[in-house]
């Protein structure tokens, strides 16, 4: 089964080209690399590649570094599904 980041929080990192991504790692791991595609409500699909990963102390709880110019496809309740 693909890995699934189902999303809570969406961060900016000043002067980086990236947002932070937190949330809750269903069904396997994410990779730096990976290509994965966003869903979110009836927004269109988009693809980003996970660019950096930070693990939390709660199992599941990651952090991953997404390209800024997608920061429109994210937010609380956003999934991000990795390779199957």
């Amino acid at each position: 089964m693909a890995a699934r980041l189902i999303v809570e929080r969406v961060a900016s990192v000043w002067r980086r080209p990236w947002v932070m991504v937190t949330g809750r790692l269903e069904h396997g791991p994410l990779r730096v690399g990976d290509a994965v595609s966003i869903s979110h409500g009836d927004r269109p699909q988009v693809t980003a590649v996970i660019r950096a990963i930070e693990v939390h102390g709660p199992a599941g709880k990651v952090t991953v570094a997404i390209d800024a110019g997608l920061a429109a496809a994210l937010g609380p309740g956003a999934v991000i599904s990795g390779p199957g």
